[in-house]
């Protein structure tokens, strides 16, 4: 189980009365991440274990404001202004989903920003929070299968589907885990 939540995330959380059921949300996102990023530790991969637990901690800050697709964004924006580390902030910004490109960003709405995971951090913080269903921890099955269940924008659904199949093959290469 995830140890104790740093003292700056529960202010945080507080500050911007973050609902219930996102602070448990992000409690099943870390521990499915920091459980990844300790596997890939041991498998001899340089992960940061304490970037992932805070950025996943706080990779749906911005659910404050929005439950929209514009969730991830305004994450980053408020980490941003409350002076967290980069690493932090790209985590959060690039959380969703399995990414999305400046052009797909764009044709969505938001900032024609790179919004894709980078670092390893970042990539097994977005593909935790995608086996994320409430505060429970699902499967990579059940979430493709969710992705299905979606009618609206289906071309941006076929991409992220596309690349969440490569960020599970990534995840589970460097892990020795499987999904």
């Amino acid at each position: 189980m995830l140890c104790l939540i740093p003292e700056s995330v529960k202010a945080l959380w507080e500050k911007y009365n973050l609902p219930e059921n996102v602070r448990e949300h992000c409690k099943a996102v870390a521990e499915l991440a920091v459980r990844i990023a300790e596997a890939a530790k041991a498998k001899g991969y340089n992960v940061d274990i304490e970037a992932v637990r805070l950025g996943a901690l706080l990779h749906d800050i911005g659910r404050a404001y929005s439950h929209g697709i514009d969730h991830f964004v305004l994450s980053g924006e408020i980490l941003r202004r409350e002076g967290f580390d980069g690493k932090i902030v790209r985590i959060a910004e690039r959380h969703f989903s399995s990414g999305v490109k400046a052009s797909e960003a764009k044709a969505l709405g938001l900032p024609a920003k790179d919004y894709m995971p980078e670092t390893l951090e970042e990539k097994i913080v977005a593909f935790a929070d995608n086996l994320v269903f409430g505060g429970r921890i699902g499967s990579f099955k059940e979430f493709m299968e969710r992705l299905d269940d979606i009618k609206e924008q289906r071309w941006f659904v076929e991409r992220s589907k596309e690349r969440a199949v490569k960020l599970k093959e990534e995840i589970e290469k460097v892990s020795g885990l499987k999904f």
